[in-house]
């Protein structure tokens, strides 16, 4: 576990992600689309319209959440996003694991069924993107950040004031505090996982 290693969302995984919270919409999209296909081209309209679009919505939304990553490193944690940045920690700098609401970002509460469900409503825990995640002192990389890091190599070159940030790690595994990226905390941060 000394050299860093990369994770990205399985398939599997970007159902929780993107497909299920989206459902609802879905079928909405499909069935106007069986009609305006109808009205265009017949019944071969009604069928490939609604399998066209909402199979290129969803392939896109799958697509979207590979582009983001985990990677683990005797320096810390860095999420990758979509966006070129990257939000990372030291390992020092975490503070817990909390519950984190992935559509605001915001802490819900501790992580832990018992305090969790004491201290959040249960609308919260019901939505698919809601998850045990990190809080703590870090930083968020912009593109030249980025770049001037990579430059450095391995070791973590510190940019600008450390700042609060969250990261949900669900958007990468939804079962992460018992998989391989639970390993990395039990050996850096044992404090932080049962």
């Amino acid at each position: 576990m000394n050299e860093p290693e990369e994770f990205r969302a399985s398939w599997a995984q970007t159902w929780h992600n993107y497909s299920k919270p989206f459902l609802p919409t879905n079928i909405v999209v499909a069935l106007l689309m069986f009609v305006i296909g109808y009205m265009i081209a017949g019944y071969a309209g009604m069928v490939l319209g609604p399998i066209l679009v909402v199979g290129g919505i969803t392939l896109l939304h799958r697509v979207a959440s590979r582009q983001q990553g985990l990677r683990l490193s005797p320096n810390g944690v860095e999420f990758l996003r979509r966006d070129g940045k990257i939000v990372r920690m030291r390992w020092d700098g975490i503070q817990s694991i909390v519950v984190i609401n992935r559509r605001s970002g915001t802490v819900i509460a501790p992580y832990g069924v018992g305090r969790a469900a004491a201290q959040a409503g249960v609308d919260m825990f019901a939505d698919a993107n809601t998850g045990p995640g990190l809080t703590g002192v870090g930083e968020i990389l912009d593109h030249s950040q980025v770049e001037r890091q990579r430059q450095h190599g391995a070791q973590w070159v510190p940019f600008g004031d450390p700042l609060t940030v969250n990261m949900s790690l669900t958007m990468i595994d939804r079962g992460w505090t018992s998989g391989r990226i639970g390993d990395w905390f039990r050996r850096y941060r044992p404090d932080l996982l049962p």
